[in-house]
């Protein structure tokens, strides 16, 4: 993902479909509506500026059912003048908007993300970390992850599957806190392969721009030890979220809460839980807290505004513990964040502005935050 937490100018050229039919599916059609007209090409040009990232350059293209196998390939590339460095390709077998509210026998996803962030923040662990203790690293983390899954009926679905992730700190400042901060995997690459089991209930009418329904989400991680890579732990997680229509002007309430737990020996912070950023906490940088429970809450009102342009008003809310037991609903970090959506018809284009206590995020990425 790509979030450019600092002052930033962003210009989004032209959405431009290839091949396919025209318009977009309402929000309140069921998702199966997408079937009639699912053979579709749509590309995305980027060209963006930030103060720390640079002039930004990349675009990001949709292949959906062009094999007539009911299959997507998602491809996202994305460089800049100062080193950021994004690049992505995800394929699903069928198309998770296609197989989406529908029972299906076997669905496969896979994808490689790569994320280089030339000047990542480190504050500290815990969530009474200093904003004053900022230093700056760089962090590049890579990712592949193969899942199988089956839709048991139109509303449940079970998959598991397998992860390899690496993430490599290097680039610190003299005096660097976090260079100095035992396990010595702080300083380095950290790396783990690992097996998760996830069960779902679902009943969104659309994955990619839900309008009704709900998700309750079970995950089950463990990563175990071995001499093929340097981190083993055990990971939880559970998620609610909630989409309805408010009145009959278009407006819908979208809720979620989360709750992640990460326990195991020695962990260094890159596999510790993050809370801030383009997918939590929006106004608080990337990584402004550290630790192994993270518990995240956001309320968005999405409203129309003019052809597939939306608004959005919102309210995000995060908070880091050291354990589970230590959990509260104390000292919760709280932002306001304002919006816009483009919407096409395999993905959504998001841009935010995250109002923080300590500094102001600006953010392009692609889909809704939930």
């Amino acid at each position: 993902m790509v979030s450019w937490p600092r002052a930033a100018t962003t210009f989004l050229l032209a959405a431009t479909r290839v091949f396919g039919t025209t318009g977009i599916a309402q929000e309140s059609e069921p998702a199966n509506n997408a079937e009639a007209d699912s053979a579709i090409i749509e590309f995305f040009p980027i060209l963006s500026y930030d103060t720390d990232a640079g002039f930004g350059y990349g675009a990001k293209v949709v292949f959906r059912d062009r094999l007539g196998w009911r299959e997507s390939f998602d491809v996202t590339l994305f460089n800049s003048t100062k080193g950021e460095r994004w690049y992505r390709f995800a394929f699903s077998l069928p198309d998770a908007e296609l197989r989406q509210g529908s029972a299906y026998p076997l669905a496969v996803d896979f994808f490689v993300d790569y994320d280089k962030w030339v000047k990542n923040s480190f504050f500290g662990v815990g969530m009474s970390s200093s904003f004053d203790a900022r230093e700056f690293y760089t962090k590049e983390p890579l990712e592949l992850n193969l899942a199988l899954s089956r839709g048991f009926t139109s509303a449940v679905v079970g998959s598991a599957g397998v992860r390899f992730r690496a993430v490599r700190n290097y680039g610190f400042s003299d005096g660097s806190t976090l260079k100095a901060l035992p396990p010595e995997l702080n300083a380095g690459r950290a790396e783990f392969a690992s097996m998760f089991l996830q069960l779902r209930y679902d009943t969104r009418n659309s994955f990619i721009n839900p309008a009704s329904g709900s998700v309750f989400q079970f995950e089950y991680e463990r990563a175990p030890a071995s001499s093929a890579w340097n981190v083993s732990f055990t990971r939880y997680a559970a998620l609610i979220q909630y989409y309805r229509h408010l009145f009959a002007s278009g407006i819908i309430l979208a809720l979620r809460y989360g709750t992640d737990v990460v326990n195991g020996d020695a962990l260094p912070v890159q596999v510790l839980l993050p809370v801030g950023g383009n997918r939590t906490l929006r106004g608080s940088p990337q990584d402004r807290y550290l630790d192994q429970v993270a518990a995240v809450a956001n309320a968005e009102l999405r409203f129309p505004l003019f052809w597939r342009l939306r608004g959005v008003a919102a309210i995000d809310a995060g908070r880091v513990f050291h354990s589970l037991s230590e959990y509260s609903l104390s000292r919760w970090a709280v932002n306001p964040t304002v919006g816009l959506r483009l919407h096409m018809e395999t993905f959504v284009v998001r841009l935010d502005v995250g109002l923080g206590k300590e500094t102001t995020g600006f953010y392009l990425n692609f889909g809704h935050l939930f």
